[in-house]
């Protein structure tokens, strides 16, 4: 087993995003460790989940039998389906490729039977659908004494079946790790140079403090002079660079029709409004509003 990569901006922001770890670890060492534990890590889109579950997958597959990270579930099912996850989680965990499986309930027996006696470590990365945790995780029983499991998700409500103090929200950065981030990917330096100090505050405000955005309006950036900048930051604002849309939009994309069309009205016509105008509103033309209000948060 060797440790997986992760982003040389994380290494960088690791004096301040380091906490996230602790907070996590320190939920992981409240609980038994003789028993099945885990944690759901939940977040927008871009924040860094991948990344932070990545990073204590590397601090803690040492102290597992065996260990498995099956990263971009959602993809992977949509492309591959579940029978494909299962086998690729048996494979990684028993460490060999001869593993069939003939359909999801027989992958699910043999998960049961083959890594209940095991201490194992398993990150499920992108869960977007209950299915899949169905599948590969549902129950704690099916795994040995001492197994740790780590699930990463954009949508809160998957992870219903944990405890409150098993669920871990990944917030934004704040002004300084922002700029501390967005400065590393466009000047490999702690803080912009000062004729562009005033431009990459406007740009950190416009990103939202989003890491993803961060890292990619700054590589994007690099080596421009102020006056390219400042026509690169026009132009961003009337058309969102596509790396940042593409991650943004899986988010939109797994909304059904009517909360799609809620949350265009608000993006485009209720900014500023308070929450129960907007819902009388919306009511009024026929939407169940606060169902997809509530929806919106959770995603």
């Amino acid at each position: 087993q060797t440790p997986l990569d992760v982003a040389s901006s994380w290494c960088r922001l690791s004096c301040q995003r380091y906490r996230c770890v602790k907070d996590i670890e320190l939920l992981l060492q409240k609980e038994c460790e003789d028993e099945v534990r885990m944690i759901g890590i939940h977040g927008v889109g871009g924040i860094g989940k991948t990344t932070l579950a990545t990073a204590i997958y590397n601090r803690m597959f040492r102290l597992f039998n065996s260990s498995c990270f099956l990263s971009d579930v959602r993809s992977e099912a949509e492309e591959f389906g579940l029978v494909k996850l299962q086998e690729k989680l048996l494979r990684q965990i028993l460490k060999t490729k001869d593993i069939k499986v003939g359909s999801v309930a027989q992958g699910v027996n043999l998960i049961k039977a083959r890594l209940g006696s095991k201490k194992v470590l398993i990150v499920l990365d992108d869960v977007d659908h209950k299915k899949q945790l169905e599948s590969l995780t549902r129950e704690r029983s099916w795994f040995g004494s001492g197994s740790l499991i780590i699930i990463s998700t954009r949508d809160e409500r998957l992870l219903w079946q944990l405890r409150e103090k098993e669920r871990y929200e990944v917030k934004l950065l704040n002004d300084n790790e922002s700029m501390l981030l967005f400065s590393w990917h466009a000047f490999d330096s702690h803080f912009p140079p000062e004729d562009y100090v005033n431009l990459a505050r406007d740009i950190i405000k416009y990103s939202g403090r989003l890491p993803l955005a961060l890292v990619t309006l700054g590589s994007h950036l690099q080596g421009s002079s102020v006056e390219e900048w400042g026509y690169e930051f026009e132009k961003l604002r009337a058309i969102p660079h596509c790396d940042i849309q593409k991650i943004l939009r899986i988010s939109f994309d797994g909304l059904d029709d009517e909360t799609q069309a809620v949350f265009l009205d608000i993006a485009c016509a209720f900014q500023g409004l308070l929450e129960h105008k907007i819902t009388e509103i919306l009511n009024a033309c026929g939407f169940h509003a606060k169902s997809a209000i509530a929806t919106l948060v959770q995603k």
